[in-house]
């Protein structure tokens, strides 16, 4: 059995495009260990990755059962990834939840709370546990939404939109952001969070949080110096049930899957032809690097993106 030397981490990974990114690359790099979690019971998918893969990809493929709001699983993660690999190569950020918005006083502060626990602080533990382990040349991918666009925000005018993504834009840590954050939070719980000029639908908020911290976070590697280490945020296009996606091209899980993996497996060293810290929709196009926005799907223009496939 060769010996494997690299290692990937897919969270919110036993089913849809979180599934099929970890298939993707237990399919495509045999030689890399790809740990797939989720906070639900993983018995059987192993066997059943196996089935579709064949006997060898069961090797190839770990499946654990890890809550991204457990710090102590998150950490007994980190210390096994360290431990065997000495750090990981490749991390995508897929652990999320939707909830349908409900405005109501007893229920929105909930909402907000779950979702926020998840798809922002949950994905804040994981790159914060992993932060000084990232190898060389490692690969970061947090999955976004169209929902994180200015432009989904339907029920604002378009000057409360522009104070919106200031808020966001303006934010130059992540003290500045988590506390912009918390207000949210508080904003939601007292019943103020319309006339503090939030929308009532807390995933598009902790998306617009994903967007600017990908931002954030790759500022830090490069003050770090840490040697090619990059982060994005993308949008894989795939359908989700409860999105209203009636303006976008939509893919299915699979083929979202593999761009997501070209993200993830971007060759060492590509200054200059590829993007770092920015928000990138599933037709390789840049929408936002804080510069501004585009919002038009229909075009295709083509980054000239070096790929790793091992």
């Amino acid at each position: 059995m060769p010996k494997r030397f690299r290692v990937a981490l897919v969270t919110g990974a036993t089913r849809g495009i979180g599934y099929n990114v970890g298939k993707e690359m237990v399919k495509r790099m045999p030689l890399t260990t790809t740990y797939m979690t989720s906070r639900v019971n993983v018995d059987g998918l192993q066997a059943i990755l196996g089935m579709q893969l064949g006997a060898a990809a069961r090797d190839r493929a770990k499946f654990v059962r890890m809550d991204v709001r457990d710090l102590e699983a998150v950490n007994g993660m980190k210390e096994k990834i360290v431990k065997n690999f000495g750090g990981l190569d490749i991390l995508v950020n897929n652990a999320g939840i939707y909830h349908v918005p409900d405005k109501s006083l007893s229920v929105f502060p909930k909402q907000v709370q779950e979702i926020l626990g998840i798809n922002y602080w949950g994905t804040k533990n994981v790159i914060g546990s992993f932060f000084p382990h990232f190898k060389p040349h490692s690969r970061i991918v947090n999955i976004t939404s169209n929902l994180g666009h200015i432009m989904s925000v339907k029920s604002m005018e378009d000057e409360l939109k522009e104070a919106l993504r200031l808020r966001f834009n303006s934010c130059n840590n992540e003290f500045e952001l988590d506390g912009l954050l918390l207000k949210f939070q508080r904003d939601a719980i007292q019943g103020t969070w319309r006339k503090e000029g939030w929308p009532s639908c807390g995933y598009t908020v902790s998306k617009m949080a994903i967007n600017a911290y990908t931002r954030i976070l790759q500022t830090q590697f490069d003050e770090d110096d840490r040697e090619d280490v990059v982060v994005n945020a993308v949008y894989p296009c795939t359908k989700h049930s409860k999105i209203d996606q009636s303006d976008m091209k939509i893919l299915d899980d699979e083929e979202g899957a593999k761009f997501v993996f070209y993200m993830a497996a971007v060759k060492p060293n590509s200054h200059g032809v590829f993007p770092r810290g920015a928000v990138i929709w599933n037709n390789s196009r840049v929408v936002d690097n804080r510069e501004g926005y585009t919002y038009n799907n229909k075009h295709q223009q083509q980054l000239p993106l070096e790929f790793e496939q091992v």
